[in-house]
């Protein structure tokens, strides 16, 4: 009989319903602007559905596969999983608040420093290093613009 790593199908399908909703939402936002240019909801959309098929197929395999012995008796995997899923959602809960690279950073912080347990200022490092990645190719080089929250800091039109 297959085992099943308690909350990991869970979570996949709980990733796979967010992506969608990701993907669908972002027509809203428009997926080209005039001129045939990029907009502001062709990232969504395509992050979406990759996310939603990544995780559609983990969700498969997690199913299809017989966890191992010792898997299945450490919960720190999938209690890992759900504190890297809510430190995602914190951070979308904070974007209109401190926008989104402040919110972006600091969740690449979190769990750089919390979850993967690295050195303070290696973490900041990261986080910093990533969110001006983010920023140079989205608003300098892509020209899409990112919510810049009460904060106004992002790039936001």
């Amino acid at each position: 009989m297959r085992q099943l790593l308690r909350g990991e199908a869970v979570v996949w399908a709980v990733l796979v319903c967010l992506a969608t909703a990701m993907a669908a939402a972002s027509f809203g936002y428009g997926i080209t602007k005039d001129g045939g240019q990029v907009g502001p909801g062709f990232l969504p959309l395509v992050s979406g559905v990759a996310l939603a098929v990544l995780s559609a197929a983990c969700l498969l395999q997690s199913v299809r596969r017989a966890a191992p012995a010792a898997e299945a008796d450490d919960p720190r995997r999938v209690r890992t999983l759900w504190t890297v899923f809510a430190m995602l959602l914190v951070a979308l809960l904070l974007v209109p608040l401190t926008g989104f690279l402040v919110a972006f950073g600091l969740l690449v912080f979190a769990v750089s420093a919390f979850v993967e347990k690295q050195r303070v200022v290696s973490a900041a490092g990261v986080a910093v290093a990533a969110t001006l990645v983010i920023y140079a190719v989205f608003v300098l080089f892509l020209a899409v613009p990112l919510p810049g929250g009460l904060l106004g800091v992002g790039g936001d039109g």
